[in-house]
């Protein structure tokens, strides 16, 4: 469960799945985040690119909000990279050109307050790996950056990993998970966690095990 943080928030970036399509699922929760939030004050921030990025920044200007980008310079972007789409690009407010993958990474996290994430592959793993620790080096000040994770899915995934692996007691210090739109902007605003479990609750976990 997230611990009291002291952090201002006032920027909230968002990952997740770059190959999401607007009928997904996560692409809708992912835009009714942002928007929400948009629609609180909060500054969206994203990698730039197509799927969950772009639910982001569409959601966020639903909200009538800003949009900040990370990008890699198209000029020196690698192969196989996903992370630019013409319709964010057009959309931001502001945005912010790296060398590289490692650069725009840090960017991303130096840019952020916290970060919401949404189901992806490779690219948001990396993006998880380093927000988590860096929470983890600020957790002794109070100042540690929220990760916010969405849905069962990665709620499960995140349990499975600290079952699994050997995670210190800060690092399950630093992160929540959510399962509506609602409860992202409740976890931020409060700037710390509850003891909620699943979109259903127990109850619900349960007639899931049993059916």
């Amino acid at each position: 469960m997230l611990a009291k943080t002291n952090k201002i928030i006032k920027r909230v970036a968002i990952f997740g799945d770059a190959d999401a399509k607007k009928t997904d699922q996560h692409f809708v929760d992912a835009y009714n985040t942002a928007k929400i939030l948009a629609e609180n004050g909060y500054i969206i921030v994203n990698g730039g690119g197509p799927g969950i990025m772009l639910a982001a920044t569409l959601g966020a200007k639903a909200g009538g909000g800003r949009v900040e980008t990370v990008i890699i310079d198209p000029k020196k972007k690698p192969k196989n990279y996903e992370g630019f789409n013409k319709e964010n690009h057009e959309l931001a407010d502001k945005e912010y050109k790296t060398k590289n993958y490692p650069d725009r990474l840090n960017k991303l996290i130096e840019v952020g307050d916290a970060f919401v994430i949404f189901n992806g592959g490779v690219g948001t793993l990396s993006e998880v790996g380093l927000t988590w620790q860096m929470a983890k080096f600020e957790y002794g000040d109070k100042e540690h950056e929220p990760l916010i994770f969405f849905g069962d899915e990665l709620g499960e995934l995140v349990e499975t990993l600290i079952e699994k692996l050997n995670y210190d007691p800060i690092e399950k210090k630093v992160y929540q998970t959510v399962y509506t739109p609602e409860q992202v902007l409740e976890t931020i605003k409060n700037r710390k966690g509850t003891e909620e479990k699943g979109s259903d609750g127990w109850v619900g976990k349960l007639m899931k095990w049993f059916n």
